[in-house]
């Protein structure tokens, strides 16, 4: 299997997702998905390249979180240069582990091996790093560690944006998320100049409510999701739908079924009777959103025409399912969302590439809820087939899904040199 891997990862004609790509093809046609022969991988990589390759696969897997923990302090504890590989693992790490990073950091805070390992453990685990606020020079860090953040923190924002107007200064607000954070939002909303309030609206939305009905904006139960095989969750993704789907109106491109939630496993409290469901084509005249309601005659299309019963195929990877865990990140992810690694949410707050207002209801009118986030990025089955974010929105009352798409101007390249990558 390593001479499989090294063969690969040697191959100067991929790109660094087709290796990506290519290594999860051979993993995961294993047994367990080829989780024992990751853990393999990483226990005996002599260099970086093959670690974090080998540990990024085994994070597209859901629970192992022994297995991870294994190849997590064996990355940590051998090689320094190795430290890079086992970022994306940090998330799954229960707290004594966290706790071991944190002091691990503190002991060198000029490394800049575990600048990547600390930067996780902010976004993951804000509230430990908390006490250490006033150690971190990195305006990164210092945002990405505000979810949470204390009302003496809000109190002092609040001041500086009233001698300012420095607008920045309620985007910090946002990320804080506590109840003296949305209320300072909400106070301010009322005195702010009006080129700014379409801003603190959005800010305000993902902060929890409406601005106008006070109503919350979002299902505070809070779920990450891991793209697996269909008969492994009831959330499905991809594959065949029961109904006609949404269709591009210029090149007659069907709609993708992105993701379908059984609410008979979720506790988010939505009482339509009905699984959301969202959908997304690629077609060089994409949508800025999809609208579809959902009746006793099947699915019915909002501002959009509808296919005979074709569905895409292309932007999922097969027949598959999204496995969620319930996680504790209380106040959600700060900082703009990177996207293309895969990380997948249902319900809590939406992290956004850029701040929107949430979108309306095309039969009521009012602001729709978010409610899932599926990012770009490898699963184990391949890459999904879009860039940036996909974001739903679901209004119970009238059974109607959204979904919405934010990508970067520049999103990372598949050609990027595999440093700037890893």
């Amino acid at each position: 299997m390593v001479s499989k891997v090294t063969e690969i990862l040697k191959n100067l004609s991929l790109t660094v997702e087709e290796k990506a790509e290519k290594i999860a093809e051979i993993l995961s046609a294993l047994p367990d998905k080829g989780a024992e022969e990751t853990v393999r991988l990483i226990l005996n990589a002599d260099d970086y390249v093959v670690a974090t390759y080998a540990a990024n696969y085994l994070a597209l897997l859901p629970n192992l979180q022994q297995e991870k923990i294994q190849a997590i302090e064996h990355i940590l504890n051998n090689d320094k240069i190795l430290a890079i590989a086992a970022t994306n693992l940090v998330k799954a790490m229960p707290d004594d582990v966290v706790n071991q990073l944190i002091n691990k950091y503190f002991q060198n805070p000029e490394d800049s091996d575990f600048s990547n390992i600390i930067y996780e453990v902010a976004q993951w685990f804000p509230d430990k790093l908390h006490p250490f606020a006033a150690q971190f020079k990195d305006s990164i860090i210092e945002k990405v560690i505000l979810p949470g953040a204390a009302d003496n923190y809000v109190e002092d924002l609040v001041k500086k944006y009233r001698e300012e107007e420095d607008p920045q200064y309620l985007q910090t607000l946002v990320y804080i998320r506590t109840d003296k954070a949305l209320d300072a939002l909400i106070t301010l909303s009322k005195t702010v100049p009006e080129e700014d309030l379409e801003d603190i609206y959005a800010y305000i939305e993902s902060s929890g409510v409406f601005p106008e009905t006070r109503k919350a904006s979002l299902y505070w139960k809070n779920y990450r999701g891991y793209i697996v095989s269909r008969n492994e969750s009831p959330h499905q993704m991809g594959g065949s739908f029961p109904h006609p789907v949404p269709k591009c109106p210029v090149t007659d491109i069907p709609a993708n079924r992105i993701l379908t939630l059984d609410l008979s496993q979720l506790d988010l409290g939505l009482k339509s009777g009905y699984n959301p469901s969202f959908f997304w084509y690629e077609s060089g005249y994409s949508p800025g959103y999809i609208y579809v309601q959902f009746t006793e005659d099947g699915l019915k299309g909002l501002i959009t025409p509808m296919t005979d019963g074709e569905v895409g195929t292309d932007l999922i990877p097969g027949e598959l399912a999204l496995k969620l865990e319930e996680y504790p990140l209380k106040y959600g992810r700060a900082g703009e969302a990177i996207p293309g690694f895969s990380y997948h949410q249902v319900g809590g707050y939406p992290n956004w590439i850029r701040f929107e207002r949430f979108p309306s209801c095309p039969i009521c009118d009012e602001r729709m809820k978010f409610l899932v986030s599926i990012d770009s990025g490898m699963t184990p089955f391949g890459k999904l087939g879009f860039n940036g974010i996909l974001y739903g929105f679901w209004c119970d009352p009238c059974a109607v899904s959204c979904t919405s798409h934010q990508s970067y101007m520049a999103d990372f390249d598949s050609d990027e040199d595999e440093d700037d990558f890893e």
